[in-house]
């Protein structure tokens, strides 16, 4: 048996970084980008306008105020979109809407609000100092910038921004495919009647989210009975993803079959067991690149399995740096007893109290209680040793419902200076 952060580290040396495709700016949210976005040309492009107004010299209008105003000839006026034919010559001004370009000769815009007239006289009723109102060219990028680096999740303004560079594709990563085996003669498929002592497949619900969540692709491969044959065909089938992700089999028990299904069709195993709570029985595999996780078939188990190893892996394999749950420090609003021996990740609600921010048990730890993972805000760290996080005790946690990403994992320091 290992601990989590030794096995941790075996599963994210194993991973192989998939191949890139070109996809529609359309279609690259929540994408990761497999290659840096560079800047081919300013943005904006040219001198605009921030404001509907009147371009002017700062020099024409240097003292102007309500009571002594600046009268100028309007020789002209720009829309965005035109061409910037006009200059602006010694006393005269030119009526700019937002987003027009600059016209020669001007330096500083004046708000409309702080103008008075119309037709081909206006009254400057404030002064501009020179770049009022202006936004340069290149004010936002530059040409030959990186803007984007790869291993990025491209978000909305991401989006947004590579359009204003005028590309239409971006490289992002294969999204992996992710085989889901859920086994067990109990499991019952959704909408069908419950027999005694059955339950509904809901690990291959859970799993097939928490892959999207992750970047990859579920391929769902149904319920497979405990038998052997049965196994070793779905594993073979699954063979074709990048990924094979089996529930339940993994344990001592006499239809456990998983370790000797991957032993027998030739996978390398690569660890049985961690001392971690819950989730001590997760097996993991490897072959020809493929990656194969057998999870416990306790639903809290299988995911809190899915969140410490394959969806860092996942991450990885799409060329992101920042691939694992981020951690805050927190104070124990409660005493739990925790599992001697191994790392126990209690499951938490948190709130800001007084600036510390405190963790609260959401009730049972059974690992069959999917209830109580639901809740949870964070995943509190009891390391191997401890039997109690105790009340007022400070811990790390990971923080579950966040979206923000880390570099490292935290459990070789699993308690604040530790």
């Amino acid at each position: 048996m290992i601990g989590i952060a030794e096995a941790i580290e075996i599963v994210i040396a194993a991973v192989h970084v998939q191949p890139q495709e070109e996809v529609g700016l359309g279609a690259a949210f929540g994408r990761v980008l497999a290659g840096a976005v560079v800047a081919p040309r300013d943005v904006p492009a040219f001198a605009n306008s921030q404001m509907d107004g009147f371009a002017v010299r700062a020099s024409d209008v240097r003292g102007a105020g309500r009571e002594q105003p600046v009268r100028l000839r309007v020789s002209g006026t720009l829309a965005a979109g035109s061409a910037a034919e006009l200059a602006v010559s010694t006393g005269c001004a030119v009526r700019i809407m937002t987003g027009a370009p600059i016209p020669r000769g001007a330096d500083a815009v004046v708000r409309v609000e702080d103008t008075e007239g119309d037709g081909d006289q206006v009254a400057i009723l404030v002064e501009a100092p020179p770049g009022q109102f202006v936004r340069p060219a290149g004010e936002d990028v530059r040409a030959g910038e990186t803007v984007l680096e790869r291993g990025r999740v491209i978000g909305e303004a991401d989006v947004g921004l590579i359009a204003s560079l005028g590309r239409p594709t971006v490289p992002v990563g294969v999204r992996p495919r992710v085989a889901i085996l859920a086994t067990g003669d109990e499991l019952v498929p959704l909408g069908e009647p419950l027999g005694p002592g059955q339950i509904y497949n809901s690990n291959a619900y859970t799993l097939a989210a928490a892959v999207r969540r992750s970047g990859g692709e579920p391929v769902p491969f149904g319920i497979v009975r405990d038998d052997r044959d049965s196994l070793r065909a779905a594993y073979l089938a699954a063979a074709r993803c990048d990924a094979i992700l089996s529930t339940g089999g993994v344990s001592v028990g006499d239809f456990d079959y998983v370790k000797q299904i991957m032993d027998e069709i030739g996978l390398e195993r690569r660890f049985w067991q961690v001392a971690q709570k819950p989730g001590k029985p997760i097996t993991f595999a490897e072959q020809a690149g493929r990656l194969y996780f057998g999870l416990p078939g306790n639903p809290v188990s299988a995911l809190v399995c899915f969140d410490l190893y394959v969806a860092p892996a996942l991450r990885r394999s799409l060329g992101m740096r920042e691939v694992f749950a981020p951690t805050a420090e927190v104070t124990m609003a409660e005493s739990v007893a925790t599992a001697r021996g191994l790392t126990e990740l209690v499951r938490c609600t948190l709130a800001d109290e007084n600036g510390r921010l405190v963790a609260r048990p959401t009730g049972t730890q059974s690992s069959g209680a999917l209830r109580s993972l639901s809740l949870a805000d964070a995943l509190v760290i009891s390391p191997p040793g401890e039997a109690m996080l105790g009340r007022g005790e400070r811990a790390r946690a990971l923080l579950v419902r966040d979206h923000r990403l880390a570099a490292a994992h935290p459990f070789a320091t699993a308690r604040p200076g530790a």
